[in-house]
């Protein structure tokens, strides 16, 4: 025989609508952030292809103005680089907007960190490869047929498949973690938090700025960027992503959902 266990109607619903393990519980944030689609899909879809045709519409100016095919000048584009600080405020919002409803919905702020860490993990690795892809569309078309370079450039690299994908999904983690001190910040302090993380960092940044310029380390810096390559680099930013996550899984660990 098989014992059975008989629960009431109210203590039947809630076991169903509770995940049955941790993994499934940081799933549910992450399906969270994804039914928002404006934020978590088109928005940054729409970013990114907006600096893409922006730039290629501008390249295309310089090409047909200076008669060149772009190769030799524009390999320093930086135009996808104003891609990153968009993860900043994409971060921001998809906490901001989240934050409230993961809590109503039963979860712990650590499923929500969790959660949140594995949706940028997801969204850095889509785009870098939407982003590698284009790399090499822009090479096989000889710079879409005017020589302008966007997605293959000395600052993500030329190299192989592995070294594009890396560089794209570093920068952005990057880029999405330091968003997540902010965002955890605003949804714990709100605006009057964002003014003095905002001001530190600033602080912080200058501060590197004006010691290299100093101790006249650019040259230096310089070329040590040279020496490790984009993959190099890229490899870098790793742990900068990793100490940033963390941190805002602190700054959340006794926010509140406010209005």
């Amino acid at each position: 025989m098989s014992a059975v266990t008989v629960l009431e109607p109210g203590a039947r619903a809630s076991a169903q609508a509770r995940p049955a393990s941790a993994a499934g519980r940081v799933w549910r944030i992450v399906r969270l952030h994804y039914a928002n689609r404006f934020n978590s899909m088109i928005a940054p879809l729409s970013t990114a292809g907006t600096i893409f045709a922006v730039y290629l519409i501008i390249g295309a100016i310089i090409a047909y103005a200076t008669s060149d095919s772009g190769d030799s000048t524009q390999q320093y584009s930086t135009s996808l680089v104003y891609f990153l600080p968009y993860q900043v405020v994409f971060a921001v919002q998809a906490m901001n907007l989240t934050f409230s409803f993961a809590l109503g919905m039963s979860s712990t702020r650590r499923d929500f960190s969790y959660g949140t860490w594995l949706m940028f993990l997801i969204q850095s690795a889509g785009f870098s490869v939407i982003f590698t892809v284009m790399s090499y569309l822009e090479q096989w078309t000889h710079g879409w047929g005017i020589g302008v370079q966007i997605f293959q450039t000395f600052i993500y690299g030329t190299g192989d498949v592995g070294q594009r994908l890396l560089t794209f999904f570093a920068g952005v983690l990057l880029f999405q973690c330091i968003g997540s001190v902010f965002g955890a910040v605003f949804v714990r302090w709100r605006a009057n938090g964002l003014y003095v993380l905002g001001a530190a960092f600033l602080v912080v940044l200058l501060g590197a700025v004006a010691l290299i310029t100093f101790t006249e380390s650019w040259p230096a810096v310089g070329r040590w960027f040279v020496s490790v390559g984009p993959s190099g680099v890229a490899a870098w930013l790793l742990p900068p992503a990793a100490v940033f996550a963390v941190i805002g899984h602190l700054a959340l660990r006794r926010a509140t959902p406010k209005s």
